[in-house]
């Protein structure tokens, strides 16, 4: 008797330990696909400028917090992209680092462009410019939501 209450107990703990394991398992590959995500927007968006990017990877709804602008949903979304796409050639994103925590990621890195185009009051100047970039996505159901993003 006095074998079986501690084989009891570490079958209880194994059974823990299993379901924390799994349930760890299955947070660490919802990271790895929302990292994924993250780096196919990047990729489309500005290195290969595709703009139907927006339609695959973008909720209809999604909410974008800029340095400068606040952004409501795709439509506003495509229309600001596509000033920036139309004022800037040979984008370049680069992505140093991605770190995901649940349904978060975040993507540090570097932009580059030629600046072509005039970008509200900012007239063209012709010349490459590179900035830093730090964003935070939220993503739900392996689309972004919303955006938080800084450029220094």
């Amino acid at each position: 008797m006095f074998l079986l209450i501690p084989m009891l107990m570490f079958s209880c703990q194994d059974k823990q330990a299993l379901t924390e394991l799994k349930s760890l398992k299955a947070q660490q590959a919802l990271e790895e696909q929302n990292k994924s995500v993250i780096k196919r927007y990047w990729d489309g968006k500005w290195n290969e400028r595709r703009p139907e990017i927006l339609d695959e990877l973008l909720t209809k709804n999604v909410l974008h917090h800029g340095s400068t602008d606040e952004i409501n949903g795709i439509e506003e979304y495509k229309k600001v992209y596509n000033t920036y796409l139309s004022a800037m050639d040979n984008t370049r994103f680069e992505i140093i680092e991605l770190i995901a925590e649940g349904n978060l990621v975040m993507s540090r890195g570097i932009c580059s462009a030629t600046y072509n185009g005039k970008l509200g009051d900012i007239y063209p100047v012709g010349k490459e410019i590179s900035v830093r970039f730090f964003t935070v996505f939220k993503l739900i159901d392996g689309k972004i939501a919303e955006e938080w993003e800084l450029f220094q």
